[in-house]
This record gives structure tokens, C-alpha cells and sequence, in this order.
């Protein structure tokens, strides 16, 4: 008998593939290649052109260390131990961790910001990112906070007129336990109240009438 745990098959095929990868990198043929060609003084990312230890200051002003790894282009390297761990620079190349990271999702470096000594990802198929776009076409950034401020102004005169709609509905309702949201206060799940003002008093069982009503 089980326990009834259902896991997903192509779940497990994964698990166990990423602990097979993780066995790989903690190989001494991994780590004989990592001090080969990738931790090195001339090796850099191919994408931002850091160096491996290269201190960094993050976007939150979080200085790191760059770390330089091995990137897998080609999926049929991942198909054995040994193709895996045997350098071929036709299909693999050197980056740093969080390029191999992005690299992974279809994202590059912003040219742009890498010369400004910042980091910011864009689609492979992108030149720049929204922020140096913008840099250089004020009058569409000048549009677009325009624009955000008319809708934020259009959402906010919306929700103070439902606001008043609800605060007049606990007004009119003669049940001092009806709050502003409809919900009763007596409901231990917030249940809304479904009473009438008209029919609350005869209709529901936990009525209490307002003082002064």
C-alpha cells in the first residue's frame, strides 16, 4: 500500500538528470577543464567581457565576485559524461555564471549598460533595454509618463467611487454588523452580507439593529 503521493514522471526524469549533472560537475575532469580555459587571467565571458574574480557591484549595490564557467551550447553534449567533459570550442564557450543562467532563457547583456558598468538582460533579439532606449528618445519617455499618470489618475477616481458606493450601501443597511466591504462581521469565513436593507430585519437571523435606528 501507498501513501498516495502522485509525482509527475517527467518531474523525476528531470530531478534525476539535474543530480546526474551536478555528479559531472564535481568530477576532477570538469574541474581540470574549469582551470584550463575558463579560470584563467586572459579567459572572459563572451558576453559582458568580465574576468573571472572580478569584483562587481550589483543593481542593489551588492558588490560579488564574477565567476567564469563553461556554457554548453549544443543539447548533444548533455547526451554522456564524456561529451560533457570534453572541451570542444565548436560548442562551448566561456561566460560567467549569470550569463549561463540567461543564456538558458534567450537573454543577453544590454550592450548599452555594459558600457555604463551596469548589467541588465534583454531578449537575444533586442539591441537595448527600455531604460537606454529612453535615454535617447525623451519625448516618448515624456509620453509614457503621461500616460501612466492618466490611467493611475483613472483608476484612482474608480475605486473612490466604488469606495462611496460602498460606504453609503453600510450607511442605508440598518444592521450595525454590515461593514463597508458588505461582508458581516459575524462570519468567521467573511461571508457577504445577502440581505436587502429592506429585509435584513426579517429575513436574518443574526440581526441587530443600528443604535438610534
Amino acid at each position: 500500500m501507498t501513501d498516495g503521493h502522485v509525482t509527475c514522471p517527467q518531474t523525476r526524469r528531470v530531478a534525476t538528470r539535474r543530480k546526474m549533472q551536478d555528479k559531472w560537475r564535481r568530477s576532477p575532469l570538469w574541474k581540470a577543464m574549469l582551470a584550463e580555459h575558463a579560470h584563467t587571467p586572459e579567459a572572459v565571458c563572451v558576453y559582458c567581457g568580465r574576468h573571472h574574480n572580478q569584483p562587481w557591484t550589483n543593481s542593489k549595490g551588492v558588490e560579488k565576485v564574477v565567476r567564469l564557467t563553461i556554457n554548453h551550447t549544443s543539447r548533444h553534449l548533455y547526451a554522456s559524461e564524456e561529451l560533457y567533459l570534453t572541451w570542444d570550442p565548436r560548442y562551448m564557450e566561456i561566460t560567467c555564471l549569470s550569463c549561463n543562467r540567461q543564456y538558458e532563457r534567450g537573454k543577453k547583456p544590454c550592450p548599452e549598460c555594459l558600457k555604463k558598468g551596469r548589467m541588465t538582460y534583454i531578449l537575444d533579439r533586442d539591441q537595448e533595454c527600455w531604460s537606454c532606449y529612453y535615454e535617447k528618445h525623451p519625448e516618448e519617455k515624456r509620453i509614457r509618463d503621461e500616460s501612466r499618470e492618466r490611467f493611475g489618475q483613472t483608476v484612482k477616481d474608480y475605486n473612490a467611487v466604488q469606495a462611496k458606493k460602498r460606504r453609503d450601501a453600510k450607511v442605508k443597511h440598518p444592521c450595525r454588523y454590515r461593514m463597508v466591504s458588505g461582508r458581516c462581521q459575524l462570519s468567521k469565513i467573511g461571508t457577504r452580507c445577502t440581505f436587502a436593507p429592506t429585509k435584513a430585519a426579517k429575513q436574518c437571523g443574526d440581526f441587530v439593529a443600528k443604535v438610534g435606528k
